[in-house]
């Protein structure tokens, strides 16, 4: 059984100081009313700094922590310093909460984003800063695992330097860290041109966490066709709940069954929140879509 979980950025959290960001614990509340028993913590600073507060919050609401993540501007090298405190910050708060992996994902950048999705027009970093992402990430991968016994995961995303298939397989042989592991986007994969059954059984035993996602083939193909970049693509509804999408999630079990994989799965729909859409409905949608999949 793969233990099944959601996340804040469902309910469109993925900056804490956003003004638009509902209540914490309105947003765990519906995750557990939406059915789940596991979370990941959205992003640091978005739960408060008492952590008795937190445990005791969401164990009254039994929701087991299975990870969080940074979201930050890894290809930047002057942002290092800053963003590896938030990391020792979200995973001193994640080893207190008893979770097991940290997500580590490279922002969207605007020169990215204009050529999601299209390998040959995307342009690369340069080599420099490049070497300096690959050491930036080793350091934090060994922080990460001996400091605080988490699992640092890498998660390719849409609208960054680490998206499609080559920059995936080239960052991993090149950062060459064993405690590094790999987070795949069952969504952001198909976005970019992955294959994600495929890569499934491609990185095998590399996969320590998943992240569920689906995409709607209609709007992903408009996308695509008319060049819209990654923010709009969102705000055009290219991701969809769990069903309603392209994505078979049972031949994604399947592959993971093959594999025989036993770490957690997250649920993410990436909402914007202007836009009035009831999270917890989609929640419910997702997770009934996946307790009808029988391997």
């Amino acid at each position: 059984m793969i233990n099944i979980a959601n996340a804040p950025c469902s309910w469109g959290v993925d900056y804490a100081d956003d003004p638009n960001n509902p209540n914490w614990q309105d947003v765990f509340k519906e995750i557990s009313n939406a059915g789940y028993n596991y979370c990941e913590i959205g992003p640091y600073g978005y739960l408060p700094e008492d952590i008795n507060k937190t445990s005791d919050f969401l164990s009254k609401i039994s929701l087991k922590v299975v990870g969080g993540f940074i979201f930050d501007h890894l290809h930047q090298p002057n942002e290092h310093s800053r963003i590896k405190s938030k990391i020792i910050s979200t995973c001193s708060l994640l080893n207190k909460l008893g979770a097991n992996v940290f997500v580590i994902i490279d922002h969207i950048s605007k020169k990215r984003m204009k050529t999601s999705g299209d390998k040959e027009n995307s342009e690369e970093l340069s080599l420099e800063n490049y070497k300096k992402m690959i050491s930036f990430v080793y350091e934090i991968s060994n922080i990460i695992k001996e400091e605080y016994n988490l699992i640092p995961v890498l998660h390719p995303h849409a609208g960054t330097y680490i998206e499609y298939e080559h920059e995936v397989d080239k960052f991993i042989n090149d950062i060459n860290n064993n405690y590094l592991s790999l987070c795949i986007d069952t969504a952001h994969f198909l976005y970019s041109g992955i294959d994600p059954y495929n890569a499934i059984l491609k990185y095998n035993s590399l996969i320590k966490h998943m992240h569920f996602k689906d995409i709607n083939e209609k709007i992903l193909h408009n996308v695509h066709d008319n060049k819209i970049d990654f923010d709009n693509a969102v705000s055009n509804g290219v991701f969809a709940p769990l069903g309603q999408g392209m994505v078979d999630f049972h031949k994604v079990y399947k592959n993971l069954k093959k594999i025989e994989y036993s770490g957690s799965a997250t649920i993410e729909q990436d909402i914007d929140p202007t836009l009035g859409l009831k999270a917890i409905d989609y929640a419910k949608k997702s997770l009934n879509h996946l307790n009808q999949i029988n391997v």
